[in-house]
């Protein structure tokens, strides 16, 4: 009876693999750029609906800037010995682009719901 239970524990080992930090990577930058779809698709659509009220344009585009300003300082404070794009693997290790592919989701998440109040008005 051990010797079938240990066989079948051999042989299901080899249809179960763990994820590896370049899946894990992957399935992060997926997610962002998904997100990053939706972003982009509800700018175009807000400036479409609004393309005759150009002080709405005007200050929609300033709006961008200052998010995107205010994500890049959010970024050097959650990666505070962040350096350069060269030395982040020694800092951080391999899962620094999962953690940065996280950390621009949640932020892309965050514009996509002050994105959506917009339409509400």
């Amino acid at each position: 009876m051990k010797l079938i239970i240990s066989l079948f524990i051999f042989i299901q080992s080899f249809f179960v693999f763990s994820q590896g930090q370049v899946e894990a990577n992957d399935i992060a930058h997926q997610n962002w750029y998904q997100s990053q779809k939706r972003k982009d698709s509800l700018v175009v659509e807000l400036i479409k609906i609004n393309q005759n009220d150009s002080t709405f344009i005007a200050t929609f585009k300033v709006s961008e800037k200052l998010w995107d300003s205010f994500v890049e300082e959010q970024f050097k404070l959650k990666f505070p010995e962040y350096e350069s794009w060269e030395t982040r693997r020694e800092i951080y290790g391999s899962q620094f682009d999962m953690l940065n592919y996280q950390f621009m989701k949640l932020y892309c998440d965050l514009r996509i719901a002050t994105l959506y109040d917009l339409f509400e008005e």
